[in-house]
């Protein structure tokens, strides 16, 4: 029963990540595509905008898409587990844990207080990505498993409220004898199935995920965060080994983001560039680490198999690495972790930290962050007031975007550049490594004991196949 349990969860993890990596490219290629027809027509009034002051926020619709991604896995895959009874607690506890953090606001404003934005960005990466997927995982498992409980447990109470019918009708004769103790507990279904077990799931993943996982995460971000002040200032390259241990960590959770702020908050007090050169150099190898993992699995035939989905997921974070892309150079390493957490985890830690490293070993630093090459990033709309920010100007206001992939696009190509995107493959290449090492011990574990799931995912030829069967459907 728990080997069939935990493969049918596998699988729909497998199915739910496979979709989620869909959300996540729809908004960020759908308004990068808006973004160069903007910029090679010079039209600025598109998706129906009645002015210029309409499109931004016509055009932010595309990026919420991405944005919901977080809600969309813990929707999809407690749906997939647990059925329609979890759609509604599960739509609740995952916007409430990435909800806009300010009141009622306008569409733009809404957009720049959401989690994935870099203003306010602290509400939803509280609990960080895998966060999301332990409460879909725990919440609809226990909505399954009472739903079956109750089931069972209706035969037994019916024959205990037939003893209690029987004692009763000695007493009030009104009460029919064709009345059933098994249709007395089914009349309570609507109640039970509907109000009292999805509510009461709801409330119990709330509290594991709320004082389980954001609560002590913050406190353990805080303390990481004094940690890593120190280390910079007395060994700045143990301070690159637990930078890129947190970065691999999380990605953009609690833990991340804390270095994150010491990487920024050194280069706004003192105009030391060197912690966040290395932050941007832990970040981007998070990507490479992944690609190089599912390639060395493919090449040398080790860790079991690797499906077309996982390859999707890998490819595409080293392309908008290059693209300044922040939310998709990592977001595709993170369903890769999820379906494999015990194997990938450690190897972007690995990957990240080796990298942080040899960054801070060879002393490399980005001078464009200091001597003002770096490009200003203009925002909001070229006809209706656009502005430009310096790089400083960003970081104070809790940008990250389009702050620290720039290494690779900026600063001296010899001393600076170059290095740097040798140092980064070199540590995804090491972080692929661990990867393809630990996902073989897991294969070897499973497989000896009946537990290996084989995935054969492949979210394009479904796509395809779908487009076939809606052509075929409506031709009949």
């Amino acid at each position: 029963m728990v080997k069939k349990l935990y493969l049918d969860t596998k699988e729909k993890i497998y199915r739910a990540t496979a979709i989620m990596f869909i959300v996540q490219l729809f908004g960020a290629l759908g308004a990068g595509f808006f973004f160069v027809i903007q910029n090679i027509f010079g039209s600025y009034h598109m998706l129906g905008a009645t002015g210029a002051e309409n499109e931004p926020t016509l055009w932010f619709i595309l990026f919420w898409a991405t944005d919901f991604f977080f809600v969309a896995l813990v929707t999809v895959l407690s749906y997939l587990i647990a059925g329609l009874p979890a759609l509604a607690p599960s739509l609740a506890l995952s916007v409430y844990f990435c909800h806009f953090t300010s009141a009622s606001a306008s569409a733009e404003e809404m957009y720049n207080c959401f989690f994935a934005t870099p203003i306010n960005y602290s509400q939803a990466t509280s609990i960080g990505y895998m966060g999301y997927l332990i409460m879909a995982v725990m919440l609809s498992l226990l909505i399954k498993l009472l739903y079956a409980g109750w089931t069972e447990a209706k035969n037994p109470i019916g024959r205990g409220i037939d003893s209690l019918l029987a004692k009763l009708r000695k007493k009030i004769k009104l009460i029919p004898d064709t009345l059933k103790g098994i249709e007395v507990a089914e009349g309570v279904d609507l109640i039970v199935l509907v109000l009292i077990i999805p509510v009461a799931c709801c409330a119990l993943t709330f509290i594991l995920i709320k004082y389980g996982i954001e609560v002590p995460f913050a406190a353990i971000s805080e303390g990481l965060k004094g940690i890593l002040i120190t280390l910079s200032e007395s060994n700045v390259i143990i301070a690159a080994l637990v930078m890129g241990l947190m970065v691999g960590f999380d990605l953009i959770g609690p833990v991340s983001l804390a270095a994150f702020s010491v990487a920024t908050t050194a280069y706004l007090t003192t105009g030391n560039a060197q912690l966040i050169t290395i932050y941007s150099v832990c970040f981007i190898t998070v990507c490479w680490t992944a690609f190089f993992g599912m390639l060395c699995c493919k090449i040398f035939k080790k860790g079991g198999k690797t499906d077309t989905d996982d390859f999707n997921f890998a490819t595409t974070g080293p392309i908008n690495a290059f693209f300044e892309n922040i939310k998709l150079t990592v977001a595709p390493s993170m369903p890769l972790a999820m379906r494999s957490p015990f194997t990938m985890i450690p190897g972007l830690m690995v990957g990240s930290a080796f990298g942080g490293v040899i960054t801070a070993l060879f002393g490399i630093v980005n001078t464009a962050y200091t001597d003002g090459s770096l490009p200003r990033y203009t925002t909001g709309n070229f006809t209706y007031g656009a502005v430009d920010y310096t790089y400083a100007e960003l970081f104070e206001q809790g940008e990250i975007f389009m702050s620290f992939t720039l290494p690779l696009r900026s600063g001296d190509f010899l001393t600076c550049r170059l290095p740097l995107f040798i140092i980064i493959l070199v540590s995804g290449f090491v972080g692929g490594l661990v990867v393809m090492g630990l996902r073989e011990v897991e294969y070897r574990v499973l497989s000896k004991r009946g537990c290996y799931f084989e995935p054969k995912g492949d979210i394009v030829l479904e796509m395809r196949e779908w487009g076939k069967k809606m052509a075929k459907q409506i031709k009949q």
